[in-house]
């Protein structure tokens, strides 16, 4: 059974330049007068404050994934890495809202995470999957394998994991036994195949896979390669009950999925080639429709994760390139940008210091938010 068109090729979108130069094109003095009093009342806007930074001169912390399961539960997760080559796996938790984190090793190096809820959650290793069911305060080896780069579980038994060379794995005991995922053999190329985004809502889900042409994008800031790719996609709508196997082709990487609660798929797309006018671009396709459009796509702004908010709006992460640059090769000023629905966007105050290559977003609703960021700082929204 072919899997559900939700994806079209970059080629049947509008196509990017033409509508990077029609945008420009659009400017006029009532944009520029616009853009004055929207910066003008930048203060009396929300703000993303910082909760968390950390601020050593002799190392760095870089977080890869953040996890806020409640308004009042948040938990990062990264490696901290010294310039004498020292390397520290590191987990930090807060339990209430952000005003006290406290900061806890962990024996290998994060590389992902997903909660249940503030007690219950897992983490992808470098070498492994582990648990908690204390919030992320102490953790326990579930499996020991290199490769898992994502995991997502329905519920305290009902789980999967996703990783290198066509590793598509379901338990339906909490982790004690796996099994293939029988549809992920469908590819005629499944060993060489990267599984690395995992993404449900309800009984829907959809886990993506890409070819080994290009690290993982949880080994890089961006890809290596762009163009003619076909990345493989696996779907359920019954809750992994059954699954189907399609082939989609795009431009770009695909840096992240999010399946809304209306009935469309919002993907991040990442160009590294420098014929792209933009490092990277956000589309928006209604299941079952082949008519995706671009929603965001910005010279000066490298997105580098959404949120989809229950309230149908959205909120960006994104980073200021240096120079005239497209790309991000050193850390660069974190931008938040906000959207009602998905049309209009608009930038958002951020403390000065927030600053990186890559920022994560954790929504846990639409008035709490937090992002993180691959330099160790960690920011809320705050009204």
């Amino acid at each position: 059974m072919r899997v559900r068109t939700w994806f079209a090729s970059a080629a049947e979108f509008t196509p990017l330049r033409s509508w990077f130069r029609s945008r420009t094109a659009r400017v006029s003095k009532r944009h520029v007068l616009a853009l004055f009093f929207s910066v003008a009342s930048l203060s009396a806007a929300p703000r993303w404050n910082m909760q968390f930074l950390y601020d050593r001169a002799d190392s760095n912390f870089a977080i890869e994934d953040l996890e806020c399961p409640t308004t009042r539960h948040c938990v990062a997760a990264g490696l901290i890495d010294d310039k004498k080559g020292h390397e520290q796996g590191t987990v930090v938790v807060t339990s209430d809202g952000g005003s006290h984190w406290s900061q806890y090793e962990v024996k290998e190096r994060p590389l992902s995470l997903f909660f249940l809820n503030e007690s219950l959650g897992w983490m992808v290793t470098d070498r492994g999957l582990w648990s908690t069911t204390e919030g992320g305060r102490a953790w326990s080896k579930v499996q020991s394998r290199k490769g898992i780069l994502q995991t997502w579980f329905l519920d305290a038994d009902h789980g999967y994991i996703a990783g290198l060379k066509g590793l598509v794995q379901e338990t339906s005991d909490g982790g004690k036994t796996w099994a293939q995922l029988e549809a992920s053999s469908q590819a005629p190329d499944a060993l060489s195949l990267h599984y690395d985004i995992v993404s449900f809502q309800g009984t829907h889900g959809l886990i993506v896979g890409a070819p080994d042409t290009s690290p993982p994008i949880f080994f890089e800031p961006g890809p290596k390669a762009t163009g003619g790719k076909k990345v493989s996609i696996l779907e359920t709508v019954d809750g992994g009950k059954k699954w189907s196997y399609g082939v989609v082709p795009i431009d770009g990487e695909l840096g992240q999925l999010r399946i809304s609660n209306k009935g469309t798929v919002v993907t991040l797309i990442l160009y590294s080639d420098p014929k792209y006018p933009v490092a990277s671009a956000i589309y928006e396709t209604p299941f079952g429709s082949r008519n995706g459009r671009i929603v965001f796509a910005e010279r000066d702004r490298a997105a580098t994760d959404i949120a989809l908010l229950s309230d149908g709006g959205a909120v960006l992460a994104a980073i200021e390139p240096p120079g005239n640059s497209t790309q991000v090769p050193i850390p660069g000023r974190l931008k938040m940008l906000k959207s009602g629905n998905l049309k209009v966007w608009e930038e958002m105050d951020v403390d000065y210091r927030a600053i990186g290559q890559r920022a994560i977003i954790a929504a846990p609703d639409a008035q709490h938010m937090w992002v993180a960021t691959d330099t160790g700082a960690i920011l809320t929204l705050a009204e």
